[in-house]
């Protein structure tokens, strides 16, 4: 009975034996056919994901990316006080320009409107400008004789939030104040000034006043004259430029040997008047020739003077005598063929004289 049960069983194992690896070879191959409905999805989404990562990298790129601006000024060397104009190249799009300038000690610039008038501006913030094509500015330079500006334009359309163009420049600003007047001691002249100055000294004696009384029949002859040019800088011109030259008032005083110095001027005593003849323009003027009204009547009418560059100034010193009057208005002129502005060619200046 026993082996009967024993030999019953043998097949029925091997049966379920069967039916097992059988299901086990069905369940690997189901597992491989959605294996391979599930792994390209997969690397599809993979793929996917690295192009989106590939193309955000691409457009982080494009903006921080600026086109170029190109720009320009009427000049990249102005004197402190004075105007500079920047231009640049325009995009054709509705928005704004923007500008800002690197903070540099001593340095202050202004925003020059016609319609607003001067707006101070401080470094190393943006500003606003509107869609124009030109700025005008004042800059003021106080520590030092020769600094430096780096500035920068930027453009940005409506509503965008970064500049899609932009450009940088620079322009140097002079205070020939900070090293004084380069005026020339025969005796103690430096190698220095020898270098970066200029100067002509006349004196017309009982020898030649004929010949200055003789360039106007008021001129007063008997008073010596006295000339001094300085000359500070070298700019480059323009040939496609235009001259500008403007004069303005500095001061007065007496001439002590060569030597201009200022303060009061005593009645019935000698004195002198010092003035500057600058090219605001950008290109170099022709000889020029200035007059001034003399306290004892008359006009002192000067020679040809040499021609000025962009930029480039004249200190002009004249010594007078005073006579008895306790005043007098000081009209200077000037006078250059090719000028193309005659509002800044003379001033008057009036002056009291001293008891």
């Amino acid at each position: 009975m026993k082996e009967r049960t024993s030999n019953g069983n043998g097949p029925t194992l091997k049966i379920l034996a069967i039916v097992g690896f059988l299901g086990i070879i069905i369940i690997i191959a189901w597992l491989s056919v959605q294996l391979v409905n599930i792994l390209p999805g997969a690397f599809s989404s993979l793929a996917s994901v690295a192009d989106s990562v590939n193309k955000e990298s691409s457009l982080e790129t494009k903006e921080d990316k600026k086109d170029p601006l190109i720009l320009t000024s009427n000049t990249s060397l102005i004197n402190t006080g004075d105007d500079i104009v920047l231009s640049w190249s325009t995009i054709d799009k509705p928005g704004s320009y923007v500008f800002s300038y690197h903070c540099v000690e001593g340095v202050s610039l202004n925003i020059v409107d016609e319609e607003n008038g001067i707006k101070s501006i401080d470094c190393e913030r943006n500003y606003n400008i509107g869609d124009v094509g030109s700025l005008n500015l004042q800059a003021e330079s106080a520590k030092a004789r020769y600094e430096n500006v780096d500035y920068t334009i930027d453009f940005l359309a409506t509503n965008d939030t970064k500049p899609r163009a932009g450009g940088e420049s620079s322009f140097t600003i002079i205070n020939s104040q900070v090293q004084g007047l380069a005026v020339v001691d025969d005796n103690n002249e430096t190698e220095e000034e020898a270098e970066n100055s200029e100067e002509e000294f006349v004196e017309n004696t009982p020898d030649n006043s004929e010949e200055v009384a003789n360039t106007n029949s008021n001129s007063y002859p008997q008073t010596p004259i006295y000339e001094q040019e300085f000359v500070y800088e070298i700019p480059v011109s323009n040939p496609d430029g235009r001259t500008d030259l403007s004069t303005r008032f500095l001061g007065v005083g007496e001439i002590k040997g060569s030597r201009f110095i200022e303060g009061p001027v005593e009645q019935d005593e000698s004195g002198a008047i010092q003035f500057e003849v600058k090219n605001l323009g950008s290109k170099t003027s022709e000889e020029w020739t200035f007059k001034v009204s003399l306290p004892t009547g008359g006009y002192y009418e000067s020679e040809e003077q040499k021609p000025l560059k962009p930029n480039e100034a004249a200190t002009i010193t004249i010594g007078f005598n005073t006579g008895s009057d306790d005043k007098h208005t000081f009209k200077v002129e000037i006078e250059e063929e090719t000028d193309r502005n005659s509002r800044n060619d003379q001033f008057t200046q009036p002056i009291t004289f001293i008891d």
